[in-house]
């Protein structure tokens, strides 16, 4: 048994030392190209030495192209629908601005009509009368200074608040019918009262909301509390305050000027000839105007305010209960003020 075994396992080892030898030499099989293997990069060749056995170097080994792969197909777009255009105006589609002094405006011309007929000689293009120029928006009054004279003692305190509320739609009211509009306000008190008046300086106001909200600023700071000291008189100090207006710094351009008395008193027996005086010596140069505003009416206050007026070459104006309404008969012409009125 022993002999059997050992005999076995010595041919199993000597067919086992062919096969290695056999399997060795046998040349190993290339393996079919893959993707992988295709996208592998190729090597260089090595350079062929230069020797008598090889006079020329072999060409280099070429990789194969690895194949793109294909695009997917994108799908079409959309094409959006265009909206057609819109046809052209006829004749009748045509506005012609408003305009009286325009007899004939041009017309959008038929495309048929505007094409030259093969057989008939063209015929001469009839003539366009040219639309003039819109004219120029009109003003009632032309630029204006105004200065307030504004009794500011305990009687007013209902005209004060009334002119803080307004001014703003006085102002409003005054850019429409006029280029531009400057205002300055100087009130007053009683003569033994201290102070006796304060003065804001002559701005103009159109397009300037600083100089707006300066002249608010101004009239809300007014008080009839102001004032310290007795107010035994009904008369009041009406020539300082006048006095102060018509020396206000006008603005250089602007000729039309007013000086706007605003009281329900008048002026001491003693001033009351020297504030005439100094509204008549100011009405001398033209354009300027001293116009005076009777709150609440009483015969010795009416009787002077008139005589103010009318040496001012301005306005008297009895108390309409608005401020607007009372400037704007205080500034306007006669006729006009008329047609306001109604």
């Amino acid at each position: 048994a022993i002999d059997l075994f050992a005999s076995g396992m010595g041919a199993f080892i000597l067919i086992a030392v062919i096969f290695m030898v056999l399997f060795a030499a046998t040349p190993k099989q290339e393996e079919p190209d893959t993707p992988e293997a295709a996208s592998l990069s190729c090597p260089e060749p090595e350079p062929c030495p230069q020797t008598p056995e090889c006079p020329e170097c072999p060409p280099p080994v070429e990789c194969p192209e690895t194949p793109e792969p294909a695009c997917p197909e994108c799908p079409e777009a959309e094409q959006p629908d265009c909206p057609e255009p819109p046809p052209c105006p006829t004749v009748e589609e045509v506005v012609c601005p408003e305009t009286p002094e325009c007899p004939v405006c041009p017309v959008c011309p038929d495309p048929a009509e505007a094409a030259p007929a093969p057989a008939a000689s063209p015929a001469p293009p009839a003539p366009q009368q040219a639309c003039p120029d819109p004219s120029p928006r009109t003003s009632l009054l032309p630029e204006t200074d105004l200065v307030f004279v504004l009794d500011t003692t305990g009687s007013m305190y209902r005209e004060i608040e009334s002119l803080k509320r307004e001014l703003h739609v006085l102002v409003g009211v005054l850019e429409r019918m006029m280029p531009s509009v400057g205002v300055g306000v100087v009130t007053f008190n009683d003569r033994l009262q201290q102070p006796q008046g304060r003065h804001f300086p002559l701005r103009g106001l159109t397009n300037d909301e600083g100089a707006i909200r300066d002249i608010n600023r101004f009239l809300r700071s007014i008080s009839i509390t102001d004032a310290k000291g007795p107010n035994p008189d009904t008369p009041e100090a009406v020539l300082i305050a006048l006095e102060t207006a018509v020396n206000t710094t006008f603005r250089p351009h602007v000729r039309d000027r007013f000086v706007i008395v605003i009281t329900d008193a008048y002026a001491y027996e003693d001033e009351q000839a020297q504030t005439l005086q100094v509204a008549q010596a100011f009405a001398r140069t033209e354009g300027q105007r001293v116009s005076a505003i009777h709150i609440r009416q009483g015969r010795d206050s009416e009787k002077y305010l008139t005589l103010l007026a009318e040496a001012g070459a301005g306005e008297f104006v009895p108390d309409l209960g608005s401020v607007l309404a009372n400037v704007l008969m205080g500034i306007l012409p006669r006729s006009a003020s008329t047609q306001v009125v109604e």
